[in-house]
């Protein structure tokens, strides 16, 4: 896949915009673009197993996967979300960063902070910009019906069981649904369809969120995966060196920075694993679904290889590592030859083989 898109979201004033700065602010300074009034900051995804391949094979090009951090600017004026406003625009995400504010007394309203409350508040105005959807797409399927169109039918089932999981308190992204239904709705990219992880804006007295326990227990109890961090302190961490870094963040009680920690949550709530191409012009990295097959693997690198596959050499990263070559790994009956079903592992390097 392209970089992955994770959209900050959040309440007004929760914080979503220093965590933005927290997470592309580098040395050298920010690094992010404009999309009208939303800020895109993308990022390499870090993964020490394909530095070492780098080093291995000192390809031509170095490619590690990438993710791009959007800032969602809320429209103006008014007390809600304003999802309703970016339905569009918030369907091109592959997940949502929800960003609760957990540190101070009182929110951005000047009501006293609830962070599970606020959670909850953001959950459902998701929920209520897919059932005004739903609705309107139910009322039109209706009207063809009535004039003897009967080709929506199939559709409306869905959207009326859809609807019926809001109205139940459920969000779309827990219904249990065929991959025929799924297809029928992929189109309408609802918003409580995609997944979601909750990051805790807390305060710098409090920077790996151990007052945070109400809304973990809330995300808990919800299924969804939650990161605590202070976000200007973080954004002023990643302002120093590598070196400089290690120190702060030790002297914090963190092990490596926020940027880190929200990337490997993040594919954790996307059930994301890594592969790996190796040679003398190119060292990349791939992502793909956890559960994906070889031939899936091989459509990520170009249609023409899922279309003729014959097989993948594979071998893991650590072992390519430990042997050097793999020349090495065939003679030590570690490299091998995998078919079109094969599952393919976090960290598996595939050489794919397919009729041109």
């Amino acid at each position: 896949m392209a970089a992955l898109l994770l959209y900050l979201i959040g309440a007004r004033s929760a914080g979503k915009t220093a965590v933005f700065d927290a997470l592309i602010q580098t040395p050298e300074g920010p690094h992010f673009a404009t999309k009208g009034a939303h800020r895109l900051g993308t990022v390499k995804v870090p993964d020490a197993r394909l530095a070492v391949l780098r080093d291995l094979f000192h390809p031509k090009k170095y490619i590690p996967a990438e993710i791009t951090f959007v800032d969602v600017a809320l429209p103006s004026g008014g007390e809600g979300s304003g999802f309703s406003q970016l339905n569009a625009f918030l369907g091109e995400a592959d997940a949502f960063a929800l960003v609760v504010q957990s540190h101070g007394d009182t929110d951005g309203a000047g009501k006293p902070l609830d962070p599970a409350g606020q959670l909850d508040s953001i959950l459902l105005d998701l929920a209520m910009a897919d059932l005004e959807k739903i609705e309107r797409r139910i009322e039109k399927i209706e009207q063809e019906v009535k004039r003897g169109l009967k080709q929506g039918l199939p559709e409306l089932a869905v959207l009326q069981k859809c609807k019926t999981a809001i109205d139940a308190g459920r969000a779309l992204r827990d219904m249990e649904l065929t991959a025929d239904e799924h297809k029928v709705i992929s189109s309408f990219c609802f918003l409580s369809q995609k997944r979601v992880l909750v990051v805790a804006n807390t305060g710098d007295g409090d920077p790996t969120g151990e007052r945070c326990e109400p809304l973990r227990a809330s995300c808990a109890a919800k299924g969804l995966d939650l990161l605590a961090f202070c976000a200007p302190l973080e954004a002023e961490i990643a302002t120093l060196s590598a070196a400089d870094q290690a120190g702060f963040l030790k002297d914090y009680g963190l092990a490596e920075p926020a940027r880190a920690r929200l990337i490997r949550t993040a594919y954790h709530t996307l059930n994301l694993i890594s592969f790996f191409t190796v040679g003398e012009d190119e060292v990349r990295a791939w992502t793909i679904r956890r559960g994906d097959n070889a031939v899936t693997a091989a459509g990520k690198i170009h249609t023409d290889l899922a279309r003729g596959f014959i097989r993948a050499e594979t071998v893991d990263a650590e072992t390519l590592i430990e042997k050097k070559t793999h020349a090495a790994c065939r003679e030590a009956g570690k490299l091998r030859l995998e078919g079109k079903g094969y599952v393919v592992q976090d960290g598996d390097v595939m050489e794919i083989r397919a009729n041109a």
